[in-house]
């Protein structure tokens, strides 16, 4: 039987925090957000690329692979529902 993964997005003190199993997968503030997100689909990992705006720096992205489909899916249905 297949383990079935909980997701979750909690946003506190202006940090997004997205969790799976009741574990931070990844964070970041929400102020550097630049609103938008895209995703890769290679031949064996699924990622994403997360924008932020950072004011001295310049454009940022943070990137974020997976190495299923199913949690990729539901990373991605997570920030669709919730960003």
């Amino acid at each position: 039987m297949k383990h079935q993964h909980t997701y979750d997005l909690k946003i506190y003190n202006g940090r997004v925090k997205v969790y799976v199993d009741g574990f931070v997968m990844f964070t970041f503030n929400q102020i550097d957000f630049a609103g938008y997100y895209a995703y890769k689909d290679d031949t064996d990992l699924y990622g994403l690329d997360i924008y932020l705006n950072r004011e001295k720096a310049g454009p940022m992205q943070m990137e974020v692979y997976f190495k299923t489909k199913e949690n990729w899916l539901a990373i991605l249905k997570l920030l669709d529902e919730r960003l």
